[in-house]
């Protein structure tokens, strides 16, 4: 099944996987890298439109091995050749003609031709990473003499080395680097995190050598005309003694298997292939944290080198039905961030002295209901006894690291006057950072989300027999699902209070918020009427053709003194802008709700096959895309995303917008069975 779309096309590849064949002009969209990413899940690569390949990893904190913002260097991974003395770069960019990119899981391929005087070679440039944890990243390039007389060719394997820590400059291109060599490997080594140091390897045919910064293979080679010669290499950290090879179809099929758990029915065959694109997707931003020694989904973009925990938590129960180890580690990677008084951060900083003095107050929620969504999905409990370590100091298990995060936010957060959980920093909307400055504010969609995690935390600690501990629960998730009930203003339910008592999207402000509804649903909060009603008035006020928007309208940039700090211009990211995750949160409820037809239309709308198809010029959203879309709000900039104080294209690819589209659709599909089934 093929999809032609204003970049390129949609297509299979050699073991039916989606992929995407990017064919762009060099004046098309100029300012946009194209960015696709790469992972084994301690070394990732970021590969670009011009045939950079820029390697990092987050193992020892983030680290960029070479810098994609160093004027020093070009790629990670890349070749030259000599013809009758003269240097001839095969990056995609400096090709004579460039025929066009495959996008793949775990795979980049750069297809097309070189010249210089007579000279005429086929060039294929595939790299990619191997779904097995390891340190290397892969490649085999392929040159085809298109000439007609035979080509002496004095080849180079290069790869260029910029180890860059986040906030801190591109190494200097001056002085010579000591370098290790032996047959077919060369090696800078001991750099600061890395102590066996950045290699680049092949054959022993290979001889090997550096300059500068930059790595080198060499190798002379006669090409006889049509005659193709095919070089197998990797590059990376750590030890290289017994490195492999594989090729590009080994790679394919290895990501094909690891993908299979994460097929969904869907009722269309672009809709399948949107949530295996997807997942594949997301599984190129597992990463490994060597301060808690854990495998994680990362946020991506600008959460590389902060390390979101939140999204951590999130991500955990999008995995858990199709790779429960990646779930559980995530979940650990959660607890071990956790400080012992229950706080949880928001960013790990990997600081040994953090304290518990950020107070946003939904990242312990989202522990909570992540782990016990991931129980309830697979009915995997054991987990819970695993003993992980605090932050500052001690030791417990999952489960007591569940329960003081529930001690944390009954009794540090609190509640506020209305009986919701105090918004204090911020919910997840973190744009409602004034609502609560002074500590009275309160938060709907924080209060939905804790009746959701705490009920079925309660109906885990009955199991566990531990019923005074439910009871807690119980009537903790009672007093706040009443709370939420009496924020019902005609139609739908309020976003929160202010410090001051009064409500933010109040029926008579006309100003409603797309998470308040969603999660007070899916908290069962409120009559089931109710619940219909907020829905369907999500949708109506909320839908556009790219998805739901977080709020019906936007506040004015400067935002109102008593809502945020954040001058955020209308129908851009948080204020009034589309976000993908809280989508197909909503997408959710409304199967939760049995609005099956009104869930799968939302489900379409927000899929990245959908938003190239409504805004076809846009050069994100394609293929991956950043953690959200500008709405109609934003006049002419609709479908691009928020640039005026935070130019959020600059942090593509990011995984909220890949993460939950299969989610999302699993859970149209379970309720789907459930009505269908006679009672």
């Amino acid at each position: 099944m093929s999809e032609k779309l204003h970049y390129g096309a949609w297509t299979t590849d050699a073991v039916g996987l989606p992929c995407f064949d990017l064919i762009v002009d060099d004046r098309q969209a100029p300012e946009s890298s194209f960015p696709h990413l790469l992972s084994t899940g301690h070394v990732s690569a970021q590969a670009d439109r011009w045939g950079n390949v820029n390697l990092f990893t987050t193992e020892g904190g983030f680290l960029w091995l070479n810098s994609p913002e160093s004027c020093f260097a070009r790629s990670s991974l890349y070749m030259m050749v000599e013809i009758d003395g003269e240097p001839v770069s095969l990056l995609y960019s400096e090709l004579a003609r460039k025929e066009k990119i495959r996008i793949g899981t775990g795979y980049v391929e750069y297809i097309g031709e070189a010249a210089y005087r007579s000279a005429r070679l086929g060039v294929v440039q595939q790299v990619f990473a191997m779904p097995d944890c390891g340190r290397a990243i892969h490649g085999v390039f392929t040159l085809t003499n298109l000439g007609a007389q035979p080509q002496k060719l004095r080849l180079q394997i290069r790869g260029d080395v910029t180890p860059t820590r986040a906030g801190g400059g591109g190494h200097e291109a001056t002085g010579q680097r000591p370098c290790v060599t032996q047959p077919g490997c060369a090696i800078f080594p001991g750099f600061d995190g890395l102590p066996d140091g950045v290699f680049l390897a092949a054959d022993s045919s290979w001889h090997a050598a550096a300059h500068r910064i930059t790595l080198r293979l060499e190798r002379d080679i006669v090409l006889a005309p049509g005659e193709t010669f095919t070089v197998p290499c990797a590059t990376g950290y750590g030890p290289v003694k017994n490195l492999a090879f594989p090729s590009l179809i080994e790679a394919q099929r290895q990501w094909n298997a690891q993908l299979a758990p994460y097929a969904v029915d869907a009722p269309e065959t672009w809709m399948k292939h949107e949530c295996l694109w997807n997942a594949g997707q997301l599984l190129s931003f597992k990463a490994y944290d060597s301060s808690v020694c854990e495998y994680y989904l990362a946020l991506g973009g600008y959460g590389w080198a902060a390390f979101g925990v939140r999204e951590v938590s999130e991500t955990s129960m999008v995995v858990a039905s199709a790779d429960w180890e990646l779930a559980v580690a995530s979940l650990r990677f959660v607890a071990k961030t956790q400080l012992a008084s229950g706080d949880i951060p928001k960013i790990h900083t990997m600081r040994l002295d953090r304290s518990s003095s950020e107070f946003e107050s939904d990242n312990e929620l989202w522990f909570v209901l992540a782990a016990c969504e991931c129980a309830a999905q697979t009915g995997n409990t054991a987990f819970l006894d695993e003993v992980c370590t605090y932050w500052d100091d001690g030791k417990g298990t999952l489960w007591e690291h569940l329960k003081r995060a529930f001690f944390w936010v009954r009794d540090e957060i609190g509640r506020g006057s209305h009986g919701l959980i105090l918004i204090r920093d911020g919910d997840w909307n973190d744009y409602l950072s004034l609502v609560g400055a002074e500590g009275r504010g309160e938060s709907v969609m924080n209060s939905g989300m804790a009746c959701r995690a705490f009920s079925v935390f309660a109906l885990l600690a009955r199991l566990r027999g531990e019923s005074d501990f439910a009871a807690e629960l119980e009537t903790y998730v009672a007093e706040v699902r009443a709370a939420v009930a009496r924020t019902f203003d005609q139609n739908w339910f309020v976003g929160g209070y202010t410090d001051t008592g009064e409500p933010i999207g109040s029926f008579a402000e006309d100003r409603l918020f797309l998470n308040a509804q969603t999660w007070a649903v899916l908290g069962q909060c409120g009559t089931p009427d109710q619940r219909h009603r907020a829905m369907q008035q999500a949708i109506e006020k909320c839908h556009t053709s790219i998805g739901l928007m977080l709020m019906s309208r936007p506040y004015s940039s400067p935002a109102p003194e008593h809502i945020s700090w954040c001058a955020i211009p209308a129908g851009d990211g948080e204020n009034a802008g589309i976000w993908p995750q809280a989508i197909y949160w909503a997408v959710w409820a409304l199967a939760g709700e049995g609005m099956l037809d009104e869930a799968l239309d939302e489900w379409k709308c927000g899929t990245l096959r959908n938003h190239s198809r409504q805004f076809p010029d846009v050069p994100f959203g394609i293929f991956n895309g950043p953690d959200c879309f500008s709405s109609a709000w934003a006049g002419r900039r609709e479908g691009f995303t928020q640039v005026q104080l935070l130019n959020r294209a600059r942090f593509v690819p990011m995984n909220p917008m890949v993460a939950w589209q299969g989610f999302a659709l699993q859970k149209i599909n379970q309720a789907a069975r459930v009505k269908s089934t006679p009672a």
